[in-house]
């Protein structure tokens, strides 16, 4: 299979799925590494493909599933063991957290999409944090950080900002 002919399955198969697809699992149908898909994905973004990477994989950015939602990039501070109240609080109100940002001194801003909208999401994202290596970005800036959250109203965003402060963050 030619290199534009896997680009078009990979697109192929984000259009046709309502979940992130993990690079593992296209590396796998397509039967290349997953050095490969990461820079079949880059491509794919370069024509104009609007993939976002979450960390539970690769979903294709539909406007439509944004159309008459509200966002709002919410500044909070925390150390660790508040992170995973920080998310269910969120979609708790019917927030979903579409990212995580970082203004780091040197790097400038660092962001990562996360897409997290129910306490499954939240539950995956914290066992990925556990099990890694690495730790959340917040980390690079003493737990200083931006979450764009996106609700159905600008009263939902009233409410998640309300009960984070209230939490202390």
């Amino acid at each position: 299979m030619t290199g534009k002919a896997r680009r078009e399955k990979i697109h192929e198969i984000l259009k046709k799925s309502t979940q992130p697809v993990n690079g593992a699992t296209l590396s796998d149908r397509l039967k290349v590494s997953r050095q490969v898909i990461v820079a079949d994905i880059a491509s794919l973004r370069v024509d104009g493909i609007p993939v976002i990477s979450t960390n539970r994989g690769y979903i294709l950015d539909n406007p439509s599933l944004h159309s008459g939602t509200h966002k709002r990039a919410i500044r909070v501070c925390h150390d660790d063991t508040k992170t995973e109240l920080e998310l269910n609080t969120i979609v708790d109100y019917g927030g979903t957290v579409l990212n995580v940002v970082v203004y780091h001194d040197v790097y400038g801003q660092l962001s990562a999409d996360l897409m997290i909208k129910t306490h499954s999401d939240v539950s995956e994202f914290m066992e990925k944090i556990r099990n890694s290596k690495s730790g959340p970005l917040k980390n690079l800036t003493d737990g200083h950080h931006v979450h764009v959250v996106e609700a159905n109203s600008e009263a939902l965003l009233d409410i998640i900002e309300n009960k984070l402060r209230e939490h202390g963050f």
